[in-house]
């Protein structure tokens, strides 16, 4: 079965379960707009109440041709502009969801339709979920793999989490919109699509440890995109059409790869975690912080550095964890009381993982499939280099002090298991980070 037989089924799959797409339609083509009444009639009914959400630029990139074009069929379309969040984009939490829903129960849509990419997917997201009802996505550039997500990831108490939600019925995308985004959100969506290959090597690593479930089909649904854009990471750089196609499509079959496992776990493990902890440090200190898809890129450098330290430890003597979070890092009050309620929910998993490489046998077991997934440093670096993203911490505007500060505490805010907590148990953090630091993350 080819992957686009996939959309609008279930199917049964060699990992045992039965998986659904509720994601009808992906279109990736010049007149995708126009097309846009019938997709919506296809995916949510006929003479359906619309509203269009955008932000200020996704609504001039193509939000108004997208109204222009459901005005043609839904006479009665709404408009909704989301405003900018004080550090000049939108950000998904908490206010500005409030918001959004209580101006779109006052507009009353029977679907929405999304324009834009990460937040304006995310906002239009978690409002169809608590409002019950369908959305589509206008995507606009290549930046983030959740098109096709059911998870949101959103800020809730200055802490960012992933909430349980749908995905689209429909992503469309039109070639040429995706090929004219500004350049550092394509390269923040190649940093984004690199990362499932630690991802995937942290989502085994549970499997073995705590008997996690797994699903090969899922883990390697976008395998055979990545020569599209992956053998000439050089393509990306040039913002190459066969290039950026091949890219979009990774995207939003990543997302589904998440969708149908129903976790983040096929592609998000501990590299994400170090833009999780900028973005929130940047939050909480209340300064700017780079694009999710950039910062996760050097994040992937170092858990393949964290990898490469870790499997070369023959005989490990592993060290308790850190008894409880660093308070004063989180600057107190209500996020630092989210962060420790992550940590300690961790507990149970890092006593079971201390137990079961407390084995020799287990420790070399793990040490060689760890080692035949994980990707070398310089290998993650060099596809980074070649594409033009970020590699290292001026890339992503922040300092050596600050890069540092957050890979001494990004294990502190998910429950889940990742390379960052072995690194932790190890003893290659911190002992080791100064090193990793000096030889990988700066220029």
């Amino acid at each position: 079965m080819g992957l686009s037989e996939l959309l609008g089924t279930e199917f049964r799959c060699d990992c045992g379960r039965t998986h659904g797409l509720t994601v009808r339609r992906f279109v990736y083509d010049a007149t995708a707009i126009d097309r846009l009444p019938d997709i919506v009639r296809q995916c949510a009914g006929h003479g359906v109440q619309v509203a269009v959400v955008a932000d200020s630029r996704t609504w001039e990139v193509c939000g108004r041709r997208t109204l222009a074009a459901l005005r043609r069929t839904h006479k009665e379309a709404k408009e909704v502009v989301v405003a900018d969040g004080q550090h000049g984009s939108p950000v998904c939490d908490e206010a500005t969801f409030r918001t959004l829903l209580a101006r779109l129960r006052e507009a009353k849509p029977e679907v929405l339709v999304a324009v834009g990419s990460g937040v304006i997917n995310d906002l239009c997201k978690w409002v169809s979920f608590e409002r019950g009802i369908p959305y589509l996505v206008v995507a606009t550039a290549a930046s983030m793999n959740g098109y096709a997500a059911a998870n949101v990831a959103a800020t809730i108490a200055g802490v960012k989490v992933l909430l349980e939600a749908r995905p689209p019925v429909a992503v469309i995308a039109e070639p040429q919109t995706i090929a004219r985004a500004p350049h550092e959100m394509i390269e923040a969506g190649f940093g984004d699509t690199i990362a499932k290959h630690q991802s995937n090597t942290d989502w085994w690593m549970n499997r073995r440890l705590f008997g996690e479930y797994y699903c090969d089909f899922c883990a390697g649904i976008v395998a055979d995109l990545e020569p599209l854009y992956l053998n000439r990471p050089e393509e990306i750089r040039e913002a190459g059409a066969p290039a950026v196609e091949g890219l979009f499509a990774a995207l939003f079959w990543s997302g589904v790869a998440m969708t149908l496992v129903g976790t983040s776990a096929p592609a998000s493990g501990g590299e994400h975690l170090l833009s999780h902890t900028m973005d929130m440090i940047a939050s909480v200190r209340g300064h700017r912080h780079d694009l999710h898809g950039r910062q996760v890129g050097v994040g992937t450098i170092l858990s393949a550095a964290l990898y490469e330290k870790i499997l070369a430890i023959e005989s490990p003597e592993f060290r308790a964890m850190p008894a409880q979070i660093d308070t004063g890092f989180w600057s107190g009050g209500v996020v630092a009381e989210a962060v420790a309620r992550q940590y300690e929910a961790k507990r149970a998993a890092l006593d079971a993982a201390r137990r079961h490489l407390a084995d020799r046998d287990a420790w070399d077991r793990l040490r060689s499939e760890l080692g035949e997934r994980s990707r070398r440093p310089q290998t993650i670096r060099t596809w980074l280099e070649q594409a033009g993203g970020a590699t290292c911490a001026a890339d992503i505007g922040c300092s050596k002090e600050r890069l540092k500060g957050a890979a001494l505490h990004m294990h502190e805010i998910r429950k889940r298991f990742t390379v960052v907590d072995l690194a932790w148990m190890t003893g290659v953090l911190p002992d080791a980070l100064d090193e990793i630091v000096e030889q990988w993350l700066l220029r």
